[in-house]
């Protein structure tokens, strides 16, 4: 019976993110809840038609000349184009493909941008610190509500929505360190994934002491849009509607 109810709730998080990330992988699916698909479905077309989304071709397996095809095309229709839209349009590691975007960029004929080859490569110990701090939040909201991490959007991939109280929150994870306070610029951001799913309410969790400095209170308002910040402290076995 245990073993029954946990193949369920696995399955319905599997749904529930095949309906929100309607053109994921089964890396996707792996890596964002940790549950293998191959282990509660047949397939992945069947996890698909589980979840009522139609399996997509461009999802099953691919030789390796077919992705470095479909690379080449994407690159030579759009010469401007990062590492980051060519995986995401195309479904293809660029690394493990070519050994690199340079190399995807030379196999088709384009030169590299300039700016791209230059730009800083972020710190690994800064890279791990984040993705732990993020994983942390995950977990405390999740003890106070529903959570769908990494959610694509038109807009770029959000970091989850949060759902508390039948209200769902678009929420976005800053761990900002140093002297960086939160600025416009990420209220500009979540403000875009917001509109981009018609959702008014956003989050934005981040250490207290890199709250927004023109602000002191906890809540932005932006047209009918609202904004709260909250930090890990605030989520320790507290409820939402205290900082609303």
């Amino acid at each position: 019976m245990k073993d029954n109810q946990k193949l369920n709730e696995k399955r319905m998080i599997v749904r529930k993110y095949i309906q929100t990330n309607s053109d994921c992988t089964y890396l996707d699916i792996r890596r964002d809840t940790r549950i293998k698909v191959e282990r509660i479905y047949k397939n992945m077309k069947a996890a698909y038609e589980d979840a009522g989304v139609v399996f997509s071709k461009n999802l099953t397996r691919r030789t390796i000349m077919e992705q470095k095809r479909d690379v080449i095309r994407f690159i030579q229709n759009n010469p401007n184009c990062s590492v980051t839209d060519i995986q995401k349009k195309t479904r293809v590691n660029v690394g493990r493909a070519f050994g690199g975007i340079i190399n995807a960029y030379k196999a088709a004929g384009i030169r590299y941008p300039e700016k791209q080859v230059t730009s800083g490569v972020m710190n690994p110990i800064v890279i791990k610190r984040c993705n732990n701090f993020e994983r942390d939040i995950i977990k405390n909201l999740r003890d106070l509500g529903e959570v769908i991490p990494k959610v694509r959007t038109p807009a770029g991939i959000i970091d989850c929505i949060f759902i508390y109280q039948n209200k769902k929150y678009v929420v976005e994870i800053k761990d900002f360190r140093g002297k960086n306070n939160i600025t416009m610029h990420e209220l500009k951001q979540l403000i875009k994934y917001m509109k981009s799913l018609s959702h008014k309410n956003g989050i934005i969790v981040c250490p207290k002491d890199k709250f927004p400095k023109r602000n002191l209170c906890r809540n932005v308002y932006i047209d009918d849009m609202k904004i709260t910040f909250l930090s890990e402290e605030d989520l320790r076995g507290r409820s939402i509607m205290d900082f609303q």
